[in-house]
C-alpha cells in the first residue's frame, strides 16, 4: 500500500472515531450536516487539489470549512438551493441568448465585410480590365492612324505625278512613237494606284468612325493650342493665328485629343 493511501485511511479512521465519540451528544439536522462535512473534509484532505480551480477560491473554501464556528448566512434548505439553481439556470440561458445574438451579429458583420471586399475586388478587376482595353485600343488606333497617314501621303504623291506625266511630251516623233505605249501603261498604273489608295482610305475612315475617332479640321481655322501644335509660322493676308497648312493631321477619340495636329500658322508682318 502506498503512503498516500495510508494517510487517507488514517484520516478516515480518525474522522469516524471523532463521530463515534460525539454520538452520545444530542444532534439536530445542522449538527449532522456539520459532522458529515468534517468527515468529508478529513477524507478529502489527503487528496491533491483538483485542477482547473482558482487557487484563491480553493483557499477560501478550505478556510471556511476549517473554521468549526462558520455557519452559512441562510439555512441550507431545499427551497433556497432550488431557488439558487433556478436563478443560475436563468442566468445561463440569458448569457447563452446574448452569446447567440452576439455570434449572429458577428456573422452578419463578417458577411457584410466579406461582401464589401468582394465588391471592391470586382470593381478593381473591372477597372484593370477597362484600363487594359483602353491601352490596347490606343495602340491599335495609333497603328491605324499611322497607316492612314501613309496612304494619304502616297495618294498625294500619285496625284502630284499624274499631271506631269500627262503634260510632258517628247519632242522627237521617234521618242513619241516608242514612249507612247509606256506612257499609257504608266498612266493606267497611276490611276489604279489612286483608286487603291482611295479605297484603302475609305475603309480606314469607316473603321476609325466605328471607334469614334475623328480628324481635327485645321486648315483655315483659328489656331487652338489644345488641339494643335504650331511647328511653323508664315506671313499671310489671313488673320493672325489662322492655320495655313497642316503638316500632320490631328485626331480626337471620344471627345478627347488623341493626337494633336502639327500646323503652320499665319502671323502679322514679315516673319523669317
Amino acid at each position: 500500500m502506498s503512503d498516500d493511501s495510508t494517510v487517507q485511511a488514517d484520516a478516515i479512521l480518525q474522522a469516524e472515531a471523532s463521530i463515534r465519540s460525539d454520538a452520545t451528544d444530542p444532534m439536530n439536522r445542522d449538527e449532522i450536516v456539520r459532522r458529515f462535512e468534517r468527515w468529508l473534509d478529513a477524507v478529502l484532505s489527503a487528496e491533491a487539489p483538483p485542477e482547473g480551480i482558482d487557487a484563491g477560491l480553493l483557499s477560501a473554501c478550505t478556510d471556511a470549512n476549517a473554521d468549526p464556528d462558520w455557519k452559512p448566512d441562510e439555512p441550507n434548505d431545499a427551497y433556497a438551493v432550488w431557488s439558487a439553481v433556478t436563478a443560475l439556470t436563468q442566468e445561463i440561458k440569458l448569457q447563452g441568448r446574448a452569446f447567440k445574438e452576439l455570434q449572429g451579429t458577428l456573422d452578419t458583420g463578417a458577411g457584410r465585410a466579406a461582401e464589401a471586399l468582394r465588391a471592391v475586388y470586382r470593381e478593381r478587376e473591372r477597372d484593370v480590365q477597362r484600363d487594359a482595353e483602353r491601352r490596347c485600343r490606343k495602340e491599335i488606333l495609333s497603328a491605324l492612324i499611322d497607316l492612314r497617314d501613309s496612304l494619304h501621303r502616297g495618294l498625294e504623291t500619285v496625284r502630284a505625278v499624274q499631271p506631269d506625266l500627262r503634260v510632258n511630251q517628247p519632242r522627237k516623233w521617234s521618242s513619241r512613237f516608242f514612249k507612247a505605249r509606256h506612257k499609257e501603261a504608266a498612266i493606267k498604273t497611276l490611276s489604279a494606284l489612286t483608286t487603291g489608295y482611295q479605297l484603302g482610305l475609305e475603309r480606314l475612315d469607316q473603321v476609325l468612325e466605328d471607334f469614334k475617332v475623328h480628324e481635327i479640321v485645321c486648315r483655315g481655322q483659328p489656331f487652338d493650342p489644345r488641339r494643335m501644335n504650331a511647328v511653323d509660322r508664315a506671313s499671310s493676308d489671313a488673320p493672325e493665328g489662322t492655320v495655313l497648312e497642316v503638316y500632320r493631321s490631328g485626331y480626337e477619340w471620344n471627345g478627347e485629343v488623341f493626337r494633336p495636329a502639327q500646323v503652320k500658322v499665319s502671323v502679322r508682318g514679315d516673319y523669317e
